[in-house]
This record gives structure tokens, sequence and C-alpha cells, in this order.
């Protein structure tokens, strides 16, 4: 989703004639053709420099995890395109949109970007009009009768990220020109609502729906093709479906481990601190992440304890949302007045996790 330079030509008076007004047409002609090649550069020193630089959403600074060395600022989400300037450990920053990889920041007088790994103190403006940082909600899910295809642009032309098959389920941040928006790794993916069967809807208000089968919140993460992964992913989705009553909190470790070949739990990769490495219940790390980037969605959710995976995090959610498990933990409570049901299902490369209103 790149941002490119908005310009225009505006020309205001009357037309004149003869030789004085053949001058003023000649005149125009040059600003025209001077505009035409000096914008393009303008673009690309300056994004949105014609035009006024959107609110910042959010307060931060440059990451002190790399104090000794410089954060490029970019003039689009792309570490090829070009640099504006370079900051160092502890700058300012005024961020006006997020994406999975990279954040917007006020720059000049437009915008620039920078990636999200290398910011932090992120802090929300205003608290009762912005969301937490990094959160995605989710309004729709769809289950596959045939087969999903996920384009890295709304495009069939495009690269072509995953494919899901029949049974698969996917949430979606909303729809646009016919294309539902996915969160895929640390991009946006999307599908063509035309081959989709059904949209269904996630309830957007907690507190007053009533239908247990409607969804209060939906979260898909993506995996690759690993047979003993994938298995410890099932293992941990079947352990971890549940109630939670009022007050009720959910100890990761606790519920879905011990992580030994006892509970079912095969070796697999394992991330530490941005390492790889083997252990049983490799792949555990992913479903707690997923759900922590569900319950962000929800203010009846507490969060109390989270840890993330070493300063750039897990490659499979943006950074900055995930949440190890194994050697450290992840817990939240239910501060709802009422119950709530947790379930988390696995299928062809897609683990989704959604949220009930469970009936008193």
């Amino acid at each position: 989703m790149k941002k490119t330079c908005r310009a225009g030509i505006r020309q205001t008076g009357p037309e004149s004639g003869g030789m004085e007004g053949k001058n003023v047409r000649l005149k125009r002609l040059c600003l025209f053709l001077t505009v035409l090649l000096v914008c393009p550069l303008l673009a690309g020193s300056f994004p949105y420099a014609l035009s006024e630089p959107p609110e910042a959403l959010y307060n931060a600074i440059i990451t002190y995890n790399y104090a000794s060395s410089y954060t490029n600022v970019y003039t689009q989400m792309d570490t090829e395109s070009e640099v504006l300037t370079k900051y160092y450990a502890g700058h300012a920053l005024k961020v006006t949109a997020v994406y999975p990889n990279w954040a917007e920041i006020q720059y000049r007088d437009g915008v620039a970007y920078v990636l999200r790994h290398r910011i932090d103190r992120v802090t929300p403006v205003n608290v009762r009009t912005t969301p937490p940082y990094g959160v995605w909600v989710n309004q729709y899910y769809t289950i596959a009768d045939r087969d999903i295809r996920i384009y890295a642009e709304k495009s069939a032309d495009s690269e072509l990220l995953t494919v899901l098959t029949k049974g698969a389920r996917l949430a979606l941040i909303g729809v646009e020109d016919g294309w539902g928006v996915v969160v895929y790794k640390r991009q946006y993916g999307y599908v063509d609502t035309s081959l989709l069967s059904a949209l269904y809807p996630v309830s957007p208000d907690a507190e007053t729906e009533t239908d247990p089968t409607v969804p209060i919140a939906v979260y898909c993460s993506f995996y690759s093709d690993n047979v003993t992964r994938t298995s410890n992913l099932a293992v941990c989705c079947k352990r971890l479906n549940r109630v939670m009553k009022p007050g009720e909190s959910l100890d990761f470790n606790g519920s879905v481990g011990p992580f030994n070949k006892e509970n079912g739990y095969l070796p697999a990769p394992v991330l530490i601190d941005g390492e790889t490495r083997q252990g049983y219940g490799g792949g555990s790390c992913q479903v707690s992440s997923t759900i922590y980037n569900t319950v962000l969605q929800l203010p009846g959710i507490t969060v109390t304890e989270r840890h993330p995976h070493g300063s750039n995090g897990a490659p499979y959610l943006p950074h900055g949302t995930d949440a190890s498990s194994g050697d450290l933990n992840f817990k939240f409570r239910n501060d709802y007045a009422f119950p709530v049901r947790v379930e988390g299902s696995i299928h062809d490369f897609c683990l989704f996790i959604a949220f009930y209103r469970e009936a008193e």
C-alpha cells in the first residue's frame, strides 16, 4: 500500500488575446513543463509536500535497541526507496499511520516512513479516540468453500502470497474496492470477495452482543509447511479451547503446557531471542501471539503478562504484536461481566482464533 506524490496545477486569471496573450500562454507552458520535470523530484524528497501532513496519532522515539547506529527515514514503504534523512536513538517522532511493518511519520510539511522495529515508546496522542498501538480490528471472517487465493495487491496479476483450501477460516480487516483486506505476516494481503460464498460479521460491541454464535473478536496468522510444528499448533489449539468466567485468568503455559511428549507435543523449531532452535512444543508461541492480537481488540480482556521475541519480534506477525510462551509466559484475564469462549483452529497454513460471548 504505497503512497505517491499528490500534485496538481491550478491555473488562474482570464485568457488574453494578441501578443500579450501568446506571451502569457508561453509562460504558462514553460511553467507546466517545469512542474512536470520538477514534481517527481520533489515527490521523491518530500512526500505530500504540496498538502498538509495528516494528524499525529501516536508519539514515539527512535529505539535505543540500536543506539550505536542510525535509522533511515524513507520516502516510501520500501527500503529501496530514497532515504530522506537519518535519525539517531531518542529522536522524537509523530506517527500518523501504522502498517504491518512500517510507521508513517510527520516529516517537514509531509510524511515519510520508518521500519516499525526502529521505533519505541509509542503512546496514543489521545487515548480516548486512538486504539492501542498495533491493533488491527477485524470486521469480518469467512469460511472457505473453495480455494482462497491471497494476493499482495488488489489484483489477481500480483504476487500470490498463499492459497487456503476448503474449510479454512480467514479474518478480514475490511473490504476495499471489492477486495477483502487481511494482515499477512508483515504486509497486507487481498482476497477477491466475489469468489467468497459469504462474509460473516464480527460483533462491534461485546457488551451488547447476545448471539453466542457471533464472534466478538477474531484474528488469524499464517505458518509454513512444517509437519511437526503444524502438529504442535493443533495440539495447542485443542488444549486451549475453553470458557472463561468473569474474573478468570488464563495462564498460557499452565493451560496448554507443559510442552512435552506426554502431552502430545513434538520437537519443532522454537524462536528464542530471534534465533531458531529445536524444542518440544515449537510453534506454541504462534498460538499465544495470535491470541494476544485477538484480545487486544477487546477492552474487557486485560493482558497481565506478555513478552516479545526479542527486539524484532516474530516474523509471522506485524512487528511488536507477538507474545512469547514456553520459557516465558502469556497471561490475560476476563474482566467482562459475562463469560467468554475461546476457540482456536488450524487449516492450510492459517491459524484462526475467535472469542465469543458465552450464554450465561
